[in-house]
């Protein structure tokens, strides 16, 4: 059987039709394989990297989470035994914090986790209103396990020692 248009086989014409598609196909199939992979990297990433709780900067990251969540029986876990047998406890501000880790360095004894804390305030119309500031933990190691020795003020639950 021929085309009627060209007297052309048939089967030729759709040979070719189907070769001009392929092209486009692969195309097709390679943005899809590309929005598939960026979805998957956006939904995987998860949350914030959780810190061994062994380390100077997984003290400071419950510590600092147990204030958030005005937590005082654990935030005092998570103090130097000194510091927190003689604490006068104080209610965690209810402000909303956040507490972002910059930098660590660690000595045989002695740690200094140094940290931006935000202060969110309400929202206005031009978006959130929000105070930054530096500031540091220092921590000691004792019988082999870190505690917060100092903490910043924002994050404070002892009257009498500012933690």
């Amino acid at each position: 059987m021929t085309d009627a248009g060209t007297g052309a086989p048939e089967d030729a014409s759709n040979k070719s039709l189907k070769k001009a598609r392929w092209p486009l196909i692969a195309l097709m199939a390679g943005v899809a394989v590309v929005v598939v992979v960026a979805l998957i990297a956006v939904f995987a990433r998860g949350g914030p990297v959780e810190y061994a709780e062994d380390t100077p900067e997984g003290v400071v990251q419950r510590y600092s989470q147990a204030v958030i969540d005005g937590d005082t029986q654990t935030a005092l876990r998570y103090l130097a035994p000194d510091l927190a047998d003689d604490c006068e406890r104080q209610q965690p501000g209810t402000d909303d914090l956040r507490v972002t880790l910059v930098e660590t360095t660690e000595r045989e004894d002695s740690a200094r986790v140094e940290v931006i804390v935000a202060t969110v305030y309400e929202s206005g119309p031009f978006g959130t209103n929000e105070y930054r500031s530096e500031e540091a933990f220092d921590l000691v190691r004792v019988g082999g396990q870190w505690y917060v020795d100092a903490a910043p003020w924002q994050l404070t639950i002892c009257f009498d020692s500012g933690l």
